[in-house]
């Protein structure tokens, strides 16, 4: 047990009145104990749990994030990404049809890395099972040198968090033992390990976008979107309008784009990754698939070409879809 960090338990525990949230220099002490291993697992569970059940605040997401960085400037790095894309939430009802949207834009010259990690006996489908279908790079599989050529040549790469850090994959898994999220949720989204121009946020719970958006602004994040997306990954849900909230070089904005389907669409009941597949190949067209990867699309490249008309962002976004190589050869070797 670490008596230094007993402190920051009693902080947050000492009853309605004694209790208070950490400040930002206070949670980046409490993560860096955290981090190197210093704290006994019981401490560790408490001190999530006391946090999670009022939820995390903005200085406290700032504090955790600037740990998070600062030790992970030690693990594997990689150069030139352009996209930072956490997937975290998994899709109850759907496909992850944004993983499509990623794909295509990494066909029109972006680099992206994705990170992510998931739960098994969940009823929810991850990113990761369809990366491992389409025989997508997988950051585990490579030494850092390889990670460097992969990126370069075909533009996209999978990091599990296991592979960006083993200590945040096991506070991840805290959700297993404890059954509630807790603040790293947040901060694995936040931390973009690999130092990306651009970065996408899909958040779940309202009021986390304006969390998100509060602590990038303080972090100086130079370009960051944030909304609420389908079971809170970073996908448009085309059957709801959405609020998309816009970190730029110090200043945070927010938009409003409309609804692209007024139908219900989905077909919550067909999870196979052959939708995807024959999606990207237009043997079929999904109807729902369809409009959330052009809304997603849309979204990312309004970030990238600070372009705010949704219209606009659209006739970009299906410009680069129609314009995709159908038969990319990941997709293709597995179709």
């Amino acid at each position: 047990m670490s008596m230094d960090f007993v402190r920051f338990v009693q902080l947050l525990g000492r009853g309605k009145r004694g209790a208070r949230p950490l400040t930002a220099e206070e949670a980046e002490l409490a993560m860096g104990m955290l981090l190197r291993g210093e704290v006994a697992p019981e401490q560790e569970g408490a001190f999530w749990m006391l946090i999670r059940i009022r939820e995390e605040t903005v200085d406290e997401t700032l504090g955790f994030t600037r740990a998070v960085r600062q030790y992970l400037t030690e693990s594997i790095s990689l150069t030139g990404v352009d996209i930072d894309w956490p997937a975290y939430a998994g899709k109850r009802s759907e496909l992850p049809w944004f993983l499509l949207a990623a794909l295509a834009l990494v066909d029109s010259g972006y680099k992206i890395v994705m990170h992510g990690h998931s739960f098994a006996n969940e009823d929810r489908v991850y990113v990761d099972e369809f990366v491992s279908a389409l025989g997508l790079s997988t950051l585990t599989d490579l030494s850092q040198q390889d990670a460097e050529a992969m990126l370069s040549k075909d533009g996209f790469l999978y990091a599990p968090l296991s592979s960006v850090s083993k200590r945040l994959a096991q506070m991840m898994d805290l959700k297993l033992t404890l059954g509630l999220r807790s603040p790293v949720n947040t901060v694995v989204r936040m931390m973009n390990p690999f130092n990306a121009k651009h970065s996408v946020h899909g958040v779940f719970h309202k009021g986390y976008d304006d969390l998100h958006a509060q602590a990038c602004l303080q972090l100086k994040d130079p370009s960051v979107l944030i909304f609420r997306g389908g079971n809170g990954e970073a996908e448009i849900n085309p059957e709801r309008d959405v609020t998309l909230a816009r970190v730029s070089n110090g200043v945070l904005s927010w938009e409003k784009w409309n609804r692209f389907e007024y139908d219900h669409t989905r077909n919550k009941n067909n999870l196979s990754v052959n939708r995807l597949i024959n999606h990207w190949t237009g043997l079929t067209t999904d109807p729902f698939g369809e409009k959330a990867v052009l809304q997603t699309m849309a979204g990312v490249l309004g970030l990238v070409h600070n372009e705010t008309d949704q219209l606009h962002c659209l006739h970009l976004a299906e410009m680069l879809w129609q314009s995709r190589s159908r038969d990319l050869k990941v997709l293709c070797d597995v179709f």
